[in-house]
């Protein structure tokens, strides 16, 4: 643990990672809070019935969110400040580790159960996260005799503006008095919210993709590792068949034969990539599996699996850190080339469907510049934590 802390205090006196570390935080708050950034719902409202918050009760209407992992950035939305907190008045007691490890479950553990039928209803047991009335408080609406705040960009970025295609930027819609400030596509929806709503695709994908090829491949690859032998063996021509398939062309073919899901494509991207990961694993536990410890966890008659994932793991830690960096790199950049081409989720604001649109109405320069640059920050971002978490391994272990 004292070896991974002092790689992490070292990256972290690198300029590079610190501004990467600030513009991924930057966008990832972008995507957890793109509710409260643009919607065409108030974010607080007074009239004669008193105070209301109608775009914090929205957050759980399945008709304004309809994908599953809107609940769990929605709720992180509204915990994200009261963990913080916690954090810091229990920073003397736990590491940042643990901290966030907890902080983690709890998001995933609270999203999870607003998905569980346990509220009682004249129709039977319902979610937290179900299709609900659509609110009243909306921007379009008449409230004259009510005070209300709105989002800086008011427009949803699901919900299309009639007779306002392919507007420029700071364009102003005559007939709400509306502002497209980034705006506007071609199907009338406003690209300043598809922007903030296409933060949580990329984050999405990025996560789930490289977790789960994280997941395949230290499986195979600690399992190769340790065991060696004719286990070694199949298993590396298993990865040595996957290594041959380029991957891109790969995931082209299994999206178009699948669908055009979002699910889809973070399944198909996490399936097809976990082979680096499997190869660089198998040789952290060949490394480990000689050494001391090791063998006297066998003699102790420890168990291969307590062994392999208790003892050994914990070493083999600062490298799949440095590999997730680059694979949720990797797989926003995947995801977003997938949409450019035509094959993206059409259901979902995404970076690379803008970009598509773009290159088909090349005129309209921000529908090119505004996705793009957002793309290459972020990988740009990642790319400068993992360069600096590598070269910062690499000095601890001389």
């Amino acid at each position: 643990m004292s070896e991974h802390l002092g790689m992490w205090k070292k990256s972290w006196r690198k300029a590079s990672v610190r501004w990467g570390t600030v513009i991924t935080a930057v966008i990832v708050l972008a995507g957890v809070y793109a509710p409260f950034l643009a919607n065409d719902v108030a974010l607080v409202w007074w009239d004669a019935n008193g105070l209301s918050l109608p775009a914090v009760s929205d957050l759980f209407n399945r008709w304004s969110y309809p994908k599953y992992y809107d609940i769990y950035f929605n709720v992180t939305a509204l915990l994200l400040p009261l963990l913080t907190l916690l954090g810091w008045l229990v920073r003397r007691r736990l590491t940042l580790a643990k901290r966030f490890l907890y902080g983690a479950g709890v998001l995933m553990v609270t999203g999870t159960v607003c998905l569980m039928p346990l509220l009682p209803s004249a129709n039977g047991w319902q979610a937290v996260w179900r299709h609900r009335p659509p609110s009243q408080a909306l921007i379009t609406e008449d409230h004259s005799h009510a005070s209300a705040l709105f989002a800086v960009v008011p427009f949803r970025a699901t919900t299309p503006v009639a007779n306002q295609i392919l507007n420029g930027p700071l364009t102003v819609d005559v007939a709400s008095g509306r502002r497209f400030w980034a705006g506007s596509d071609s199907a009338g929806k406003d690209v300043a919210a598809q922007m903030f709503a296409g933060a949580r695709i990329s984050l999405t994908v990025g996560l789930v993709a490289t977790g789960l090829s994280l997941l395949i491949g230290t499986l195979i690859g600690a399992l190769s590792g340790y065991f060696g032998g004719w286990v070694d063996l199949l298993l590396q021509r298993l990865v040595e068949i996957m290594m041959c398939f380029p991957t891109f062309i790969l995931i082209l073919v299994v999206v178009a034969m699948t669908g055009r899901d979002i699910f889809v494509i973070m399944m198909v991207i996490g399936f097809t990539g976990w082979a680096g990961t499997a190869r660089l694993v198998r040789g952290e536990f060949l490394a480990q599996s000689v050494r001391d410890y090791v063998a006297a966890g066998q003699a102790l008659g420890l168990g291969p699996l307590r062994i392999m994932f208790r003892h050994i793991m914990p070493n083999a830690l600062t490298p799949l850190l440095i590999t997730a960096t680059f694979g949720i790199a990797g797989a926003v950049g995947s995801e977003s080339a997938l949409s450019f081409v035509g094959l993206g989720d059409p259901t979902v604001a995404s970076w690379g469907m803008l970009l598509e649109q773009g290159r088909q109405n090349i005129q309209y320069a921000h529908l090119i510049w505004l996705p793009g640059m957002a793309v290459f920050i972020l990988v740009s971002a990642l790319n400068l934590i993992g360069n600096g978490l590598r070269e910062a391994a690499d000095t601890t272990t001389e």
